[in-house]
């Protein structure tokens, strides 16, 4: 194993290695090795072993061809629906890797993001407490294959879920320099939603009612942040309405040297492009549709006030 492919590995090692974990502890206990081997291993003096890799691939979820793309040209394609077996686990891992995605832009005071929205992401429910135990519940919904299903009011968020939630939450606000392509019915999805469950008898009144309120206040936020052009912590936001639907959401990212694209398959599962030519191409798009948009943000107050009106009726409608 050359020296080139060790540095990698080391370093995707010590990427997704929980940061209040030490390395060498973690790897001597995974591993089944001593700590003085897992030293060796972390300061290239020693190669991973296939058998070991494979073992940290499935712990830290990397794939052992993503460490050959990053040998060839740095540029990789992930595919985030790792199934597990562990439903609670499965939407951390989510949840980590998004956070990871936040801390990179949050130290990075010039990262960038440019984003297309047909629906409201689940991500975003990390700035409400109520929407989010709400995505947490959909994700369990879809996972348990069992046909009873728990009711939205059996179901108790999980204390490591909220602090990773409270982190987000607040370094999300923060992020500085973010462009929103936003369809004409961004938030209808998560409501048609809650309203089959509704039909299912899994959520009552009174909490689609609180859904209702805190849909509200998401948009109220949002209207804020057009009005103002910027966030309460000075993150410069941009608003555009698209003059035609959007197919899929899809992100530009632009951090630390570092560009990256990604393209949600549904509420949850994304595809990720790291390929320098492929994200100028997905950048040059964006570009595109913002020819064929209307700035809703700091200006333009009338469109702005429709489109408003618009959501609100779809939240008022459940």
């Amino acid at each position: 194993m050359n020296k080139n492919i060790r540095t990698i590995i080391i370093d995707k090692i010590l990427e997704l290695i929980p940061p209040h974990i030490k390395a060498v502890n973690y790897l001597s206990e995974v591993l089944d090795i001593s700590r003085e081997s897992a030293y060796r291993r972390l300061n290239g003096k020693m190669s991973f072993y296939i058998e070991e890799l494979i073992i940290l691939s499935e712990l830290l979820g990397f794939s052992l061809d993503e460490l050959v793309a990053l040998k060839t040209d740095n540029s990789k394609v992930i595919i985030d629906m790792k199934i597990n077996k562990d439903p609670t686990e499965g939407f951390l891992d989510k949840m980590r890797k998004y956070k990871i995605d936040v801390d990179n832009r949050f130290v990075d005071k010039s990262s960038s993001a440019i984003f297309a929205l047909n629906f409201f992401p689940a991500e975003y429910c990390v700035h409400n407490r109520n929407l989010f135990k709400m995505a947490y519940y959909l994700w369990l919904h879809w996972k348990d294959r069992g046909m009873v299903k728990p009711r939205f009011s059996e179901v108790e968020v999980p204390a490591e879920l909220e602090e990773l939630r409270k982190s987000i939450n607040i370094k999300a606000r923060m992020l500085r320099n973010n462009t929103f392509i936003l369809d004409p019915n961004v938030f209808l999805t998560p409501l048609k939603l809650v309203h089959y469950l509704h039909d299912l008898e899994l959520i009552n009144k009174e909490e689609i009612k609180t859904i209702k309120e805190d849909m509200h206040q998401v948009l109220y936020f949002v209207e804020k942040m057009m009005r103002t052009s910027a966030s309460n912590s000075g993150s410069n936001n941009y608003f555009y309405l698209s003059s035609f639907n959007i197919d899929v959401n899809s992100v530009y990212y632009e951090w630390n040297g570092k560009v990256a694209s990604s393209f949600s398959l549904n509420f949850f599962n994304r595809i990720v492009l790291t390929k320098p030519e492929i994200c100028e191409a997905h950048k040059e798009w964006f570009l595109s549709m913002k020819k064929y948009s209307t700035l809703i943000s700091g200006s333009n107050e009338i469109t702005q006030a429709e489109y408003l009106k618009k959501q609100r009726e779809y939240i008022d409608s459940l």
